[in-house]
């Protein structure tokens, strides 16, 4: 007589002839999410350190290890042809810094072909920009607003320009001020337009440091015409009772007078004029306010 098994029995009999699960012990969902993250910070790893080769940088979008601002910097090996060139030279300067649109910019103000080399026009200039004393930044800005820097003579145009500059009292900061602010001045004729305005300026009563102190403060002035531009603007003071000492201690004290236009001047010396309110010191405050500021203060 046979006696039937307990429940328990029964339970733990089942357990053993259950088939054993085929293959390894699958891990956790959470397991699971710790293997995908590091594979994934492992590949991001990878590929920031690989992130040089074009493949990566140009199909993924991902960003290549930073990039030495120094001119000591290896660039393309030189080419002949005027395309090449193009491009060791856009490649030189977005390792400056330059962003695509700067480039762009500088491409369309250089000129029709933009096919400076690299080791004879675009470094050598970089170089001496640097050794002036100009940031990255200003140098960057220097050739966007005016990259016909890299058509001027280095050893007869821009050096001799900048040994110009300091004899006539500038400082050596004030001479990479100047040119980084306006550096359109590469391109001015010396004979023609700077020693000229320079000659003009002594003859208003100016000695060489207050000069000196006038085209660091304004250098657009050097871009201004002597005669359609600056002698009218004094000749208008003159005619306004001015002394030429007088004319001196402003253009001195306020050098933005002779960058405004000669309409905004008359205007504003006249209305001046009838309040009785025209001396030297008034115009010269009045010439550097705002529209809407001269307009509440004097109108």
């Amino acid at each position: 007589l046979k006696l039937a098994p307990s429940p328990r029995a029964s339970l733990a009999s089942a357990m053993r002839r259950r088939p054993a699960r085929s293959g390894p012990n699958r891990p956790s969902p959470v397991t699971q999410l710790h293997l995908c993250i590091a594979a994934a910070a492992a590949a991001a790893v990878l590929l920031y350190l690989w992130g040089g080769c074009s493949w990566l940088t140009v199909g993924l979008r991902l960003p290549g290890p930073p990039v030495a601002r120094s001119c000591s910097q290896r660039v393309p090996r030189r080419c002949s042809s005027g395309a090449e060139a193009s491009t060791q030279a856009e490649a030189y300067l977005l390792s400056w810094g330059l962003s695509e649109e700067q480039l762009s910019k500088v491409k369309a103000r250089y000129g029709q072909n933009f096919n400076p080399k690299v080791e004879g026009a675009v470094k050598p200039k970089l170089n001496w920009l640097t050794d002036l004393g100009l940031t990255d930044l200003q140098i960057q800005r220097a050739v966007v607003a005016h990259p016909k820097l890299f058509r001027h003579d280095l050893e007869n145009k821009l050096k001799p320009l900048a040994q110009w500059l300091l004899d006539i009292g500038m400082e050596k900061l004030k001479v990479a001020k100047l040119i980084a602010s306006c550096p359109q001045i590469c391109g001015y004729s010396r004979e023609l337009k700077l020693t000229p305005l320079v000659h003009w300026l002594s003859e208003l009563g100016l000695d060489k440091s207050h000069i000196a102190k006038v085209l660091s403060n304004k250098p657009q002035l050097f871009g201004h015409s002597l005669e359609a531009n600056l002698k009218p603007k004094v000749q208008f003071l003159v005619e306004r009772g001015f002394t030429t000492a007088q004319i001196a201690s402003l253009v001195t004290t306020y050098p933005v007078l002779l960058g405004l236009s000669l309409k905004r001047l008359t205007r504003r010396a006249s209305i001046l004029e009838a309040q009785g309110l025209l001396t030297e010191s008034s115009l010269g405050t009045a010439m550097k306010m705002t529209d809407a500021k001269f307009t509440a203060c004097f109108e």
